[in-house]
């Protein structure tokens, strides 16, 4: 499907919601109110589906949603890690392991977008990853000084899922590179006299 260049609709105001949401999960992390922050966090979590469902079953795919979308997804991961380790939820080196990968990740669509490859698609991996990020790190949060041994477990899948964000992320940087080959090798010889 071809993304129009529609603004308002929908599925891209349920992304920018979701925005607000991280914002508001933040500040509330920030200020020990967990149990709205919980309950902003799951919004966020119930919107990251919703956008993109609907976008696709109402044919409502746009330029902005393409952008929204995976901005609000990034912000969500930063915002959270971030959090979760300043009040001692989660190491901190696993916030610069999850940190790291998007910034691989990001540099790598970068030198994509500049050698004009289209983006690749999002894989099961990468979905899977997401979603498990999206339970382990709230479990932990909910988990911590409440009980020991769900929180232990609520850790384990959290390095887990690191784990799939990781390889899901390289499978994206070898993507990138094939793109940029394949344009490669179809580009003209520009060396070669024309008639």
């Amino acid at each position: 499907m071809e993304p129009s260049h529609a603004v308002w609709n929908v599925p891209n105001a349920i992304s920018m919601v979701r925005i607000a949401l991280v914002v508001a999960f933040g500040v509330l992390l920030i200020t020990h109110q967990d149990g709205w922050a919980l309950i902003a966090l799951a919004a966020a979590g119930v919107s990251d589906f919703l956008d993109g469902f609907l976008a696709r079953r109402w044919g409502q795919v746009t330029e902005l949603g393409r952008l929204l979308d995976p901005f609000a997804d990034r912000l969500l991961t930063f915002v959270v890690v971030i959090g979760l380790a300043s009040r001692g939820i989660i190491p901190w080196w696993l916030v610069v392991v999850l940190l790291l990968r998007d910034a691989v990740v990001a540099a790598a669509l970068a030198i994509g977008k500049m050698r004009g490859t289209e983006p690749p698609h999002v894989t099961f991996v990468g979905k899977a990853a997401t979603f498990a990020l999206y339970v382990f790190l709230p479990l932990a949060y909910f988990a911590h000084e409440r009980w020991d041994a769900l929180y232990l477990v609520a850790l384990g899948g959290a390095v887990f899922a690191a784990f799939l964000y990781w390889w899901s992320g390289l499978g994206y940087v070898q993507d990138v590179r094939s793109r940029i080959a394949n344009l490669s090798r179809a580009a003209p010889d520009t060396d070669l006299p024309t008639a």
